[in-house]
C-alpha cells in the first residue's frame, strides 16, 4: 500500500495495462481472478470442479472455452478421500487425462479460511505447489462464521484478498446454492444472488456460474452465467452432459443447436 500514489490525469491516461492471458477464455477468469460456481444439491458441483482443474491444468478447452496451461491446488473439504480418489481415478481413465505435475490435491474434513492458521496453511500448500489456480470445494466448510452475515463473510474474502495479491493466484469457490424464491408458483431466477448467503460474495467476484440438474438424478445440466464483470460479450446458458461411466463432460447445445465435444 505504500507504493500507491495519486496520478494526475495525464499519467492516469497515459498507463499502458499490461496484456492478459485468460486463464478461461471469454473473459470468465482472469490471472487472480475469482469466480463463485454454485448449484443446489446433485447439481454435479464437485465433479465439474475436477474437470476444470484437469482442463486448466492440462491446457485443454474447458467446455468449449479456451485455457492456458496452469498449475492448480483442488482443496476438497467435504468427500471422504477414498471416494473422491475414486471420482479421480475415474475421470483420469475416462477422459485420458493424466497431468501428473500441474495438479495438486489437499483432502483435509477440517479447514478454516477465515482463521490466521488456515491462511498460512493455504499460503503454504501455495508457496510448495506453486499453484496458479486454487479451487475449494465446497465454502460452506471453510468458514467459521455465519454465511448470511456481511462481517462474517467479509473475513473469508479479504484474508483470499490478501492471498490473491500476494501468491498471484486465481481462487474458484464451490458453494451452494440458497432455496429457490417461488413467486406465483413460478421459480424466480434470482442470477447470482441465488447463490446461498451474504451479497458480499457476489459483489467480491469477477465471474459467478451457476449449476442445475435438468431433473433430479439427472445427469444433464444447465450452466449459465449469471455474473461476468470482465467479459465483452454474454455467454448464453450452456446444457453439458455427464457420462456417469467414464465422467466425460459434453457440451450439448447452445439453445438446441448441438456442437461437437471439446478437443
Amino acid at each position: 500500500m505504500d507504493n500507491i500514489k495519486p496520478e494526475s490525469l495525464t499519467d492516469f491516461l497515459a498507463w499502458k495495462a499490461p496484456y492478459i492471458k485468460y486463464l478461461i477464455g471469454n473473459g470468465i477468469l482472469i490471472p487472480q481472478g475469482k469466480i463463485i460456481l454454485f448449484g443446489p444439491y446433485k447439481s454435479w458441483k464437485s465433479m465439474t470442479a475436477i474437470d476444470l482443474a484437469f482442463k486448466l491444468s492440462s491446457g485443454k478447452p474447458w467446455l468449449g472455452f479456451p485455457t492456458t496451461l496452469s498449475s492448480v491446488l483442488i482443496i476438497q473439504i467435504e468427500i471422504p478421500k477414498a471416494a473422491y480418489q475414486e471420482r479421480v481415478i475415474k475421470y483420469t481413465l475416462g477422459n485420458h487425462l493424466n497431468p501428473a505435475s500441474n495438479l495438486h490435491f489437499i483432502t483435509t474434513n477440517y479447514l478454516k479460511l477465515d482463521k490466521g492458521w488456515g491462511q498460512q496453511l493455504l499460503e503454504s500448500w501455495i508457496t510448495t505447489t506453486q499453484a496458479n489456480v486454487v479451487i475449494v470445494d465446497p465454502m460452506f466448510k471453510v468458514v467459521s462464521g455465519r454465511l448470511t452475515d456481511e462481517y462474517d463473510v467479509r473475513q473469508f474474502t479479504d484474508r483470499l484478498d490478501e492471498v490473491i495479491g500476494k501468491h498471484k493466484v486465481s481462487m474458484v469457490i464451490i458453494h451452494h446454492e440458497g432455496k429457490d424464491l417461488i413467486v406465483e408458483g413460478e421459480r424466480y431466477d434470482r442470477g447470482a444472488d441465488a447463490a446461498f448467503g451474504s451479497a458480499v460474495l457476489g459483489w467480491w467476484c469477477d465471474s459467478s456460474i451457476e449449476l442445475r440438474a435438468k431433473s433430479e438424478g439427472s445427469n444433464i445440466v444447465t450452466m449459465s452465467f449469471p455474473l461476468l464483470r470482465l467479459a465483452t460479450d454474454e455467454i448464453k446458458p450452456i446444457e453439458v452432459e455427464i457420462n456417469r461411466t467414464n465422467l466425460v463432460f459434453t457440451r450439448r447445445e447452445i439453445y438446441g443447436q448441438t456442437i461437437p465435444q471439446d478437443i
